[in-house]
């Protein structure tokens, strides 16, 4: 119980890279455009930005749920493997099909989905496990 999140800590590594890559999108093509704020009514910039947004509006929280999961001993490793190659996919899904003139794109459905269920599967083993001990 309490012990070092290590699972999880390679999940963080690997969802660091994957931020890196969506961040230098944005950056570089702020540099070839010289767009400095916002979006400069540029389509591309906007889904580019959106891309990096929906990464980092997501990832924190599902990371600290798979990282207090696998610190609780209330799961054990081979469901926080799954949970977090379920997040880790996710994130790389969500991006590529994240594209402007298509909502229903199935990487896009795929990648939410799969970051979704992630965070209400650890949500709800969380509660769980704290009922279960009163």
């Amino acid at each position: 119980m309490l012990a070092f999140p290590q699972i999880t800590a390679l999940c963080a590594g690997l969802l660091g890279l994957i931020s890196f890559v969506l961040a230098f999108h944005v950056g570089s093509y702020r540099g070839k455009t010289k767009i400095s704020l916002s979006h400069g009514g540029n389509q591309e910039m906007l889904v580019r930005i959106r891309k990096h947004g929906n990464f980092t509006e997501y990832v924190p929280l599902a990371l600290i749920l798979l990282g207090l999961l696998e610190m609780s001993g209330g799961a054990g490793n081979t469901a926080i493997w799954v949970l977090g190659g379920m997040l880790i996919i996710g994130r790389i899904t969500h991006p590529m099909g994240l594209v402007a003139d298509n909502i229903g794109h199935p990487m896009r459905a795929v990648g939410a989905l799969l970051t979704m269920l992630m965070t209400l599967v650890c949500s709800g083993w969380l509660i769980y496990n704290y009922v279960a001990t009163m």
